[in-house]
């Protein structure tokens, strides 16, 4: 992010206004029963237009078959997208193309609540980088609690079976950490709410724990969780997904990187890969790439990113009629690890696709805008798994 950008977005925040009180309901960009649902119809409505969620498969194969009446569901909170305060929510062109890009192709595996949630705008954040003044973190994690209340009291119940779901809880940057806290609340600690986690996928989020441990147990305060772990088999359910990408080169991460940086060396950023877990082992491992295309997200030949904020990224957008293009093994990502002097650092570490993703580059969030989609076809095949472990346990 340069600093001539960096002012811009001081002078947009010179006027935001001051915390608001909660909402009255919660407001849902997506709910299974909504008459027109964006998340559960297999198309995406955008300015009258119709998009299907359909793949062009660039380095083909055959994709997995969901189940066609979804045992479980996915419980979803989108990244910063906002650049003013979104004071009456109601989801926008942003929105709705940034969580469509991330979980579109996540939609047939579970029912998906999706809510609208008053976050921390981007140049909140700006202001943050440059000045240490934090913004407010409370309002956005408010709507965002509020409304996984108003999910478990009214829709978490089985018409059918009468017998309460398995979840899914999907973040990312912001939307991430609003998880992580909605977690720290509702599951850890809580055995009858947290039998019904089928996962915790969390790319982005500074997810901490214990070096060389799955959670803190109890008794560590710098970890995020003390009850649930990180996942460490693809058949193991309860557990969290998280990590962040960047493409060093080769290198480590610098100093700047603190998505993936902790002080000290008795702690660590948490990085589990899907791939890996699917392939049950450690190391280099072939990705599924899903990228968006610029049919999905509106873009064009003079702003390929359409409604997808394009700023410090290198993506080239594929063009296809799909929603959606996938690139089976064109990238490789492996968990890293490393300590300095500035403490620990772990980073899920991409290598190839430079035509699709760009070069290697050390800048301070990495691949960060793509977390999801570099391996969105192994979380895919994940959660399929996961979910299968999830009924035969419970």
């Amino acid at each position: 992010m340069s600093w001539g950008i960096l002012a811009a977005a001081v002078a947009l925040t010179a006027g935001l206004a001051a915390p608001v009180d909660a909402l009255p309901a919660p407001v849902w960009m997506c709910h299974p029963a909504a008459a027109a649902d964006p998340c559960a119809q297999g198309k995406y409505p955008v300015d009258g237009h119709v998009v299907p969620l359909t793949t062009t498969d660039v380095t083909g194969g055959s994709a997995a078959e969901p189940a066609t009446q979804p045992p479980v569901d996915c419980f979803y909170v989108y990244p910063t997208v906002d650049n003013l305060p979104n004071l009456a929510p109601a989801p926008t062109d942003e929105e709705f193309a940034q969580a469509i890009a991330q979980i579109g192709m996540l939609a047939p595996h579970c029912r998906l609540f999706v809510p609208e949630y008053r976050q921390a705008t981007l140049p909140e954040l700006a202001l943050d980088l440059i000045l240490d003044l934090p913004p407010d973190y409370s309002t956005g994690a408010g709507d965002v609690d509020r409304a996984w209340q108003y999910y478990w009291d009214h829709d978490n119940i089985d018409p059918v079976t009468h017998q309460r779901r398995g979840v899914v809880l999907f973040g990312h940057s912001q939307g991430a950490s609003d998880v992580a806290t909605l977690i720290q609340k509702h599951f850890d600690g809580h055995p009858d709410v947290q039998r019904r986690l089928v996962s915790a996928i969390l790319p982005g989020g500074h997810i901490t724990v214990p070096a060389g441990k799955p959670d803190g147990g109890g008794t560590d305060q710098l970890s995020t969780f003390q009850h649930v772990p990180a996942c460490r088999r693809a058949d193991q359910y309860g557990c969290v997904v998280a990590y962040s990408s960047y493409k060093p080169g080769g290198q480590v991460p610098g100093t700047s990187a603190g998505l993936v940086r902790v002080n000290g060396t008795g702690h660590q950023v948490l990085c589990v890969n899907p791939a890996e877990l699917l392939a049950g082992a450690n190391g280099p491992t072939p990705l599924d790439t899903v990228l968006y295309t610029r049919t999905l997200v509106e873009g064009n030949a003079l702003n390929p990113y359409g409604h997808i904020n394009s700023l410090g990224q290198s993506l080239t957008v594929p063009d296809y009629p799909t929603g959606f293009a996938r690139y089976r093994g064109a990238l490789t990502g492996q968990c890293k690890y490393a300590t300095d002097s500035a403490g620990t650092v772990s980073w899920l570490d991409i290598t190839g696709g430079d035509q699709l993703i760009g070069a290697p580059q050390s800048n301070f969030d990495g691949l960060h805008a793509l977390d999801f989609n570099l391996t969105d076809g192994d979380i895919g095949a994940l959660l399929t798994r996961q979910t299968t472990a999830w009924q035969a346990g419970t």
